[in-house]
């Protein structure tokens, strides 16, 4: 059996979803069950995928000259992950939501900004 027809039948029998357009690629689910494991690489996923939509937001804010959220000078990693199991746990509705969309969402939720903040 060829390299590529395993690989095919391996993804042919994945237990991951097939995408769709209107799906996003991971959902806050998801991102919830690596956040509260125990395993090393799944706490690093966990923080990277949180700082990196943080930081992302910062870079598109920064773009449009508004802000979504206003985080304090100094926020650390594990506040940003403690808004967003916070939020997810008040809501365990929007578990199967898109995972960056609920991060955001829990950030402007967990660090709203002054009405004159709004705009930069």
């Amino acid at each position: 059996m060829s390299a590529l027809l395993a690989t095919l039948l391996m993804m042919a029998v994945s237990p991951e979803p097939a995408l769709s357009p209107t799906m996003g690629l991971f959902s806050a689910g998801r991102l919830r069950e690596k956040c509260q494991s125990t395993v090393a690489s799944d706490a690093s996923y966990c923080f990277a995928y949180i700082v990196g939509v943080h930081d992302a937001t910062r870079a598109y804010e920064n773009w449009l000259n508004l802000r979504e959220f206003c985080t304090p000078d100094g926020v650390v990693q594990g506040e940003l992950r403690r808004a967003f199991m916070d939020y997810l746990a008040d809501n365990a509705g929007y578990s199967s939501g898109e995972a960056a969309s609920v991060v955001i969402v829990a950030l402007k939720k967990r660090y709203p900004c002054a009405p004159d903040k709004r705009r930069k």
